[in-house]
Parts: C-alpha cells; structure tokens; sequence
C-alpha cells in the first residue's frame, strides 16, 4: 500500500491551521516549510509526514 502524499495534503489543507505552531508542534523549522510553500524549495516527504500527523492529532482533539 503506497503512503499518501503528504506534501499535497498540507499544501491544501495548510489555509486552515496556524501553521507556525503546527511546525513548531511538528518540530518543523517554519522558515523551511515556508520556503517549501512559497518558493518550492526542497522540503521532505518525512518533514510533510509529521505536519500531516500534527494537524490531524490537532483535528482529533477538538
């Protein structure tokens, strides 16, 4: 079974959370994810994997 892709998943979803406290729960360097989003540097399939693990814990507890 392939993994889903994660990257597309926090691209669209990323409208509705506060992104940098999703990054800082995620341990995620903000200013790597905004390069990511805005200027489509190198961002990993893993980093996008803990962002989408963080946002869904985040749904899950409201």
């Amino acid at each position: 079974m392939e993994d889903p892709d994660y990257k597309l998943f926090v691209h669209e979803k990323c409208k509705y959370f506060n992104m940098r406290v999703i990054c800082e729960k995620a341990g995620v360097n903000y200013s790597t994810y905004r390069g990511w989003k805005n200027n489509g540097r190198a961002f990993s399939q893993n980093k996008a994997k803990l962002l989408y693990e963080t946002m869904v814990e985040i749904c899950r507890k409201s």
